[in-house]
């Protein structure tokens, strides 16, 4: 099983690359936004190709013996490739090729049930935007709290804890600004969710028990 790779660009195509990494090249997929965070990387035949580290999903099967890697600039990013594929009809290439915003843009898509939005993405159609919702509404209330653009570090395990107040205003403005919620509704939301779970002090754990909880 390969889990990451780090080695020079060799050659760049149009939604993958070739990776030199120990005197052996890998062809690597790459999702549309990895591309794009990508660009400024260079391919070259001699000393001076472009350093890069990838994350790497690693998919083979039975119908499909031929591996296929497909390569994320981040852990978090292939995080939610991981969730992406639970989908029903959803399998690794049409999971890659719909990430063509950054994670954070597509879990509020999802958080908020923004089937429209989901459908302009490649390989989504009407149904896979009902399905996508459906299963990972509850579950992406992590990657809507990520930063947009390229994140080269693994993320942490878990949101750190925020102190009283400051939870409150953090998951409000997301609510908010990312996720579509109305200002009032918002507010309410997080009030109900202290209610029912006082001892909340993640920002994770107030959007877990705000979209779970209330379904209870």
């Amino acid at each position: 099983m390969i889990a990451t790779l780090t080695g020079r660009v060799r050659r760049k195509l149009e939604d993958r690359i070739v990776l030199e990494c120990g005197g052996i090249g890998y062809e690597v997929f790459l999702p549309p936004v990895a591309i794009r965070q990508l660009q400024d990387v260079t391919a070259d035949a001699g000393d001076k190709a472009g350093e890069l580290g990838l994350v790497i999903y690693y998919h083979a099967t039975r119908d499909q013996p031929r591996p296929v890697l497909i390569g994320f600039t981040s852990e978090l990013d292939k995080e939610f490739f991981e969730k992406l594929i639970t989908v029903k009809d959803i399998g690794p290439m049409v999971a890659a090729r719909a990430l063509a915003a950054p994670v954070a843009e597509l879990a509020a898509a999802i958080a908020r049930q923004d089937e429209k939005y989901l459908r302009s993405l490649p390989g989504i159609g009407p149904q896979k935007a009902k399905n996508i919702v459906a299963q990972l509404q509850a579950k992406v209330a992590k990657f809507a709290l990520a930063r947009g653009g390229a994140p080269s570090e693994p993320p942490p395990a878990a949101t750190p804890p925020v102190e009283g107040d400051g939870l409150r205003e953090l998951v409000w403005e997301v609510l908010v600004k990312q996720l579509g919620h109305r200002p009032g509704e918002a507010s309410q939301l997080i009030t109900d969710a202290f209610r029912r779970r006082p001892g909340i002090a993640t920002a994770e754990e107030l959007f877990d028990e705000i979209y779970r909880g209330g379904r209870t």
